[in-house]
């Protein structure tokens, strides 16, 4: 079976974010017996959709593998994580972990906006203006995505050149990867140790609030300088870097979403 890892490079802040981290990505694509592929151009010159919205040609562009996986670059890979591709059944075409809707890390995260507290799997798809479906599971996170090319290449492509809308809330590819694959039953919900997101380990958790409360600690000048500089919305305190080291050891793709200080395992 012809495995690939593919990250989407496009960009000289990527570039960069990639060469701090390539040898995690060439070491688990070496553990996997997969080959790196690296996409470092736009897919559609012409834009159709926002960038973004390209990842949906990514299975277009590997159809010469059995099975791929996708990568977002600000994910962290534990050494103790195993081959995601034993976690895709044969039978299955497309898997991504589930957001946590309904659960407490995701209602304490999100709990600012009462609208995605309110939303529930059938709304979040509708306001996106998708139809109603009884086999739609939820929304999904689309920074770690595995697939078959060869069964759904041609599908996301039909979507992706296609003149529908998502309207004011957007979610580019998100919402038609989840959509089209669990309509069709192509879904697998991978285990959600293969996206942590420490958005929601900090904002979702009592552990999480303590390290935010010692970053607020932190002189403000010294914060909005550091924010400035780096790019990052959150200061890496020493306890910090604890918290995320020990949230790494616990899983095995960690996910800084959000522009959250990547720590390296």
């Amino acid at each position: 079976m012809k495995k690939a890892i593919c990250l989407f490079i496009v960009g000289e802040k990527y570039q960069k974010l990639f060469n701090k981290n390539k040898v995690q990505f060439e070491s688990y694509a070496k553990k996997c017996g997969a080959d790196l592929i690296i996409l470092d151009k736009p897919l559609d010159d012409t834009f159709h959709r926002p960038l973004l919205s390209q990842k949906l040609l990514i299975p277009l562009k590997t159809k010469g593998y059995d099975i791929v996986l996708f990568l977002d670059l600000d994910i962290v890979i534990s050494s103790k994580a195993p081959s995601i591709f034993e976690y895709l059944p044969e039978h299955k075409y497309f898997g991504a972990i589930l957001d946590p809707r309904g659960t407490k890390e995701f209602n304490k995260t999100w709990g600012h906006i009462p609208r995605i507290l309110e939303e529930t799997t059938e709304i979040y798809f509708t306001d996106r203006h998708f139809d109603p479906h009884p086999l739609l599971l939820g929304s999904i996170n689309g920074g770690v995505f595995v697939f078959r090319p060869e069964k759904v290449a041609d599908v996301f492509k039909e979507y992706y050149f296609s003149e529908h809308n998502q309207g004011e809330l957007n979610s580019f590819e998100e919402t038609p990867f989840a959509y089209i694959s669990q309509t069709n039953e192509w879904f697998e919900a991978l285990p959600p140790k293969f996206n942590i997101q420490i958005l929601y380990q900090l904002k979702g958790t009592s552990k999480g609030k303590e390290i935010e409360v010692a970053e607020k600690k932190i002189p403000k000048f010294i914060r909005n300088y550091y924010y400035r500089k780096e790019g990052y919305c959150f200061f890496p305190t020493k306890k910090y870097r604890v918290f995320v080291r020990n949230v790494i050891s616990e899983n095995y793709f960690v996910h800084f979403s959000g522009n959250y200080p990547i720590i390296n395992n």
